[in-house]
């Protein structure tokens, strides 16, 4: 499953990102993407986690500020790799 964040600084690079979100994701990869302007890249970020964690982690760190920057993160909507933990059988009460 990929996510994307941005909101980073210049100087930073796969190896950091990927140690940073280790405590939150199960990474697998990182790509920087610095097209535009050089003091704001952004990362597209590959995990072997489900949908469901990604979520809560999304959600958890959306608008911390790290270094000055609020952190965005992003989940691409159209992925093929996508895995739930609840079964597709399982039923789900919404109060």
């Amino acid at each position: 499953m990929q996510v994307i964040l941005s909101g980073l600084h210049g100087d930073a690079c796969e190896a950091s990102i990927a140690e940073d979100l280790a405590m939150y994701f199960h990474v697998k990869n990182v790509s920087m993407i610095r097209q535009g302007m050089d003091d704001n890249p952004w990362a597209l970020i590959e995990v072997a986690d489900s949908y469901e964690r990604v979520w809560n982690v999304c959600n958890q760190l959306r608008g911390v500020f790290h270094r000055g920057k609020k952190l965005h993160l992003y989940i691409p909507l159209h992925q093929e790799d996508v895995f739930h933990d609840i079964a597709p059988y399982h039923r789900i009460n919404l109060r």
